[in-house]
């Protein structure tokens, strides 16, 4: 499909606005929702499709704003009616129906997930729904749960309607793709078997079946553990260490690193382990809070020298000059780049940008939530289980899960940033 470009907008879309951007979405790609099915009112595409479709569209989000898609339309607030009741209408099973309603709801207004992460997972369930309907005739996804019996037949289900969606164009695209897919889907099933009456999940040796298990080799270079360690040694100004802590060390984007403020800050909180940011309803994509396991001293360090100004705001990286009053991001990934020269530090043969120290920060996550479960793999053997996570999801509540996770976290961070 060759790529569409917004009237007097150039191919590479290098002088889009934001508001070009929106106007763009609105006016272009939505029409091409439309010819391939999707409802622009009440939902937005999955990335796959938007990167088949309009890479360069993306990377400009990316690049030039620092924004996901996911952040992109939640900022120019679109789909404009995600509750729509049609939104489900090809699921006849009403209980069936019912239950997904219900649990996007819950996602929402009890979990507190951001609207962008509950329309994409809105959006996935609709294509799942819709496909396991045409492969099988059927929308009633619940009552095969509840009997013990059907669990290798509804796990085949399953797997006839990922493999499905694997041949389809434009869908799982990547292995990252197909991950985020089944993953998304199985917390719905986890929510029913946690909190509703099934009696197993069907998707729980998906990866297994279909070979998705391995490490992605997505297109998202990230930094390395000596990158970050030759990243602080080199930096030789508040601002850059604070930055580089900021998004390998605490895993923030860019703009959030930017923009922190000491209302935002929980130094010594009696309600946690660790000092934590609190960022709320508006984080979109993450969760409302982030624990700092590290770099807690570079913290320190940087709210002594800026709240000596007399005209301190607040905010951990103050800009007088800037409307917003603190720094902005591009300033923040020239300050990156700078520093990355003098390390001498590459990526694919390119300056490194700070989104590749979140995506380490990202990998580090990643292996602490693996060692964890490697961790309970002889608990699940003594326990005649085949799966770990069963033992882990059925044995450990969620604030011990969580206290495993960091203190993983906490080893593989150690001796990041310190002054060797």
């Amino acid at each position: 499909m060759t790529e569409n470009t917004a009237p007097g907008v150039d191919a590479s879309y290098s002088t889009m606005s934001l508001e070009d951007a929106a106007n763009f979405y609105r006016n272009e790609i939505t029409i091409q929702m439309q010819a391939d099915g999707y409802s622009p009112g009440t939902e937005t595409p999955t990335y796959s499709w938007l990167n088949t479709n309009y890479p360069g569209f993306v990377k400009h989000l990316q690049r030039q704003h620092d924004m996901s898609p996911g952040d992109f339309y939640t900022e120019i607030g679109v789909p404009e009616n995600p509750e729509s009741p049609a939104y489900f209408d090809h699921i006849e099973d009403t209980e069936t129906r019912t239950t997904i309603e219900d649990y996007l709801t819950e996602l929402r207004e009890k979990r507190g997930l951001a609207d962008a992460t509950v329309t994409t997972r809105r959006s996935i369930l609709r294509l799942y729904t819709e496909t396991y309907r045409d492969v099988h005739g059927d929308t009633d996804l619940l009552t095969p749960l509840y009997d013990a019996e059907q669990r290798s037949s509804e796990m085949d289900r399953a797997a006839d309607v990922f493999e499905v969606l694997n041949r389809r164009d434009g869908v799982l695209t990547t292995l990252a793709s197909q991950r985020k897919y089944v993953q998304e889907v199985r917390e719905f099933y986890n929510h029913l078997v946690t909190f509703g009456n099934a009696l197993y999940n069907p998707l729980s040796e998906l990866e297994k079946r279909f070979g998705w298990g391995d490490t992605p080799s997505w297109d998202n270079p990230s930094l390395t553990r000596d990158d970050v360690k030759d990243l602080f040694s080199v930096a030789d100004s508040p601002l850059e260490r604070f930055l580089v802590v900021g998004v390998c060390g605490w895993g923030l984007r860019t703009s959030e690193v930017c923009g922190l403020h000491m209302s935002q800050l929980h130094l010594s909180p009696s309600d946690a382990a660790d000092p934590y940011i609190e960022f709320g309803d508006e984080r979109k994509n993450g969760p409302g809070s982030v624990s700092m396991l590290t770099g807690t001293d570079v913290l320190e360090d940087q709210i002594e020298r800026v709240s000596s100004q007399d005209t301190w705001n607040g905010y951990l990286l103050p800009s007088p000059s800037s409307e917003s009053g603190h720094i902005s991001s591009e300033t923040a990934r020239r300050h990156f780049k700078s520093l990355a020269d003098r390390a001498d530090v590459t990526v694919a043969g390119s300056l490194p940008v700070p989104k590749m120290g979140r995506r380490f920060w990202y990998t580090i996550y990643g292996d602490a939530v693996k060692a964890v479960a490697e961790r309970f793999e002889v608990v699940a053997e003594e326990q005649g289980s085949k799966d770990e996570t069963v033992v882990i999801d059925n044995y450990l509540s969620e604030a011990e899960e969580r206290r495993h996770r960091r203190n993983e976290m906490h080893s593989e961070l150690a001796g990041l940033f310190s002054d060797l």
